[in-house]
């Protein structure tokens, strides 16, 4: 007989070892960090169900509705878990607002997992503590292949790492063997490789980045929710999916070996903890503005009279300047929504005019206001500033300090107001207070829930270890905001 030759994927055995075998003994610090990074994406979802991405999400996903399957948040429509991870999931990246989590060699948004992992807990009826884990787990797991990986050489997107984490938060939730979470990371890797041509910077005829980008995310996620259904029923996956001539690594075209770092990240004896060091935003706009806004602020809080301004200026480390200002097509004259939140001139400007950045600092007539429109143009300038960060340093050096800008406004008899750079609201060396999680809760939520249902909201997301059924959380997002909307206007 032929002797029988044995392949070995190191990369998927030790991913899959990792996922069932570390401990989901959660400490304190890690278990409130999952929280509140549940509570983060639950309140940047909810402020979304608005979003036109949102309603063409519900009107694809009306096609298929079934009335035991999970809930489509801010409806009474209920899906299979595959399109409520997709459909939910895309509700996190409407806006520039859920977490960011920054690596060695690539970052990215670990908080897209969360509404696959929502769904994954529903529909096996895990409980609160349940999902905590596998969200520690996923993180974990992001932590670690943003450091081992990058997209960036392959011209691919951050997505195809994510979906890594997603896989293995779903895998830890479903009890998958170690067998089975080895296959379902095949399944997820190979099949769904995702470019960044989505992220290309050009713009379709609204003026906005393809609305495909609200649902990258979730696409990974839902298909790594599938990777893990089809792994529990036996669904093989290609035999050497990571280290393969064809495999994930070649494909992304790195020329580092990976394996020395994930085997440092991912040794099942360690405590989870990376959840922890995920960064916030308190305001829907691009990662690298978010110390601008604060800077901004800071600085119009000692001015009196705004129509003495005469000069706003900003300088902004090298990374913040490159991404809201080089790369950009016309930063001082944003013509959409995504023309706007991605132009540092546009948003320090709204920021000093206004007193404050919201989602609606976005919208579209408020961009194309004509007295806005000149005052950005005309009196805000943006630098480069080296001194406060350096592309050469690299981005994992930028984001640890804050992505800084400082900001100096000048009015007309000659007085300068400074902001100072700072880390952002929301980042690990300002991180957000309780009241400021359940502030973002409210401030999102209740415009659609109402009051009384975001109270409870609130209150399960305190407490969401202590809940025996995930679907009794998932059933206080069962409120069909946009038929209470249709009543009130009757």
């Amino acid at each position: 007989m032929a002797e029988t030759i044995t392949y070995r994927d190191e990369v998927a055995e030790l991913l899959a070892d990792f996922t069932v075998n570390v401990s989901g003994e959660l400490d304190e610090n890690t278990r409130h960090a999952a929280k509140r990074a549940l509570s983060d994406s639950v309140a940047v979802a909810l402020g979304a169900l608005d979003h036109p991405a949102s309603h063409i999400a519900r009107k694809f996903a009306a096609q298929f509705a079934t009335p035991n399957g999970d809930v489509i948040w801010g409806t009474s429509m209920r899906a299979n878990p595959d399109l409520a991870a997709f459909v939910n999931g895309s509700l996190l990246r409407c806006f520039d607002y859920n977490d960011f989590y920054v690596g060695e060699r690539n970052s990215g948004h670990p908080s897209d997992m969360v509404a696959g992992v929502i769904a994954a807990a529903e529909w096996t009826g895990a409980s609160g503590e349940d999902l905590l884990v596998a969200l520690s787990v996923g993180y974990e797991m992001v932590g670690a292949v943003f450091d081992a990986f990058s997209t960036a050489p392959g011209g691919w997107d951050y997505t195809n790492l994510t979906g890594i984490g997603a896989c293995a938060a779903i895998a830890r939730l479903l009890k998958l063997d170690v067998e089975q979470a080895r296959e379902a990371f095949g399944i997820a890797v190979i099949p769904h490789f995702a470019s960044d041509e989505v992220e290309s910077c050009e713009l379709n005829k609204r003026g906005d980045l393809t609305l495909w980008k609200r649902f990258n995310g979730s696409d990974a996620v839902r298909n790594a929710l599938q990777a893990c259904f089809l792994a529990q029923a036996g669904v093989e996956a290609a035999v050497r999916p990571f280290t393969g001539n064809n495999g994930f690594i070649a494909k992304l075209a790195n020329k580092h070996d990976p394996i020395p770092v994930l085997k440092e990240r991912l040794r099942p004896e360690i405590k989870l903890s990376r959840i922890a060091e995920t960064y916030m935003k308190l305001w829907p706009v691009g990662s690298v503005g978010q110390s601008a806004i604060r800077a901004a602020l800071e600085a119009r809080s000692k001015i009196s009279d705004l129509s003495q301004i005469k000069e706003v200026r900003v300088f902004s480390e090298e990374g913040a300047y490159d991404h809201l200002v080089a790369i950009r097509q016309d930063p001082y004259r944003p013509i959409s929504r995504e023309t706007a939140d991605h132009s540092m001139p546009y948003i320090v400007g709204a920021a000093v005019l206004d007193g404050y950045i919201g989602v609606d600092s976005f919208d579209i007539e408020k961009v194309r206001e004509a007295k806005r429109q000149k005052f950005v143009a005309e009196n805000v300038k943006v630098f480069p500033a080296p001194e406060l960060g350096t592309l050469a340093s690299g981005k994992l050096a930028r984001a640890a300090a804050g992505y800084l800008s400082r900001v100096e406004i000048e009015l007309q008899d000659g007085t300068v107001a400074h902001g100072e750079a700072k880390p952002f609201p929301g980042h690990p060396k300002n991180p957000f207070s309780d009241a400021d999680i359940a502030q973002k809760v409210t401030q999102n939520a209740e415009p659609f829930a109402g009051r009384e249902v975001t109270e409870q909201i609130i209150k399960a997301l305190v407490s969401f270890e202590k809940l025996s059924n995930v679907k009794d959380f998932t059933k206080l997002l069962a409120f069909d905001w946009a038929a209470k909307k249709i009543d009130a206007a009757a």
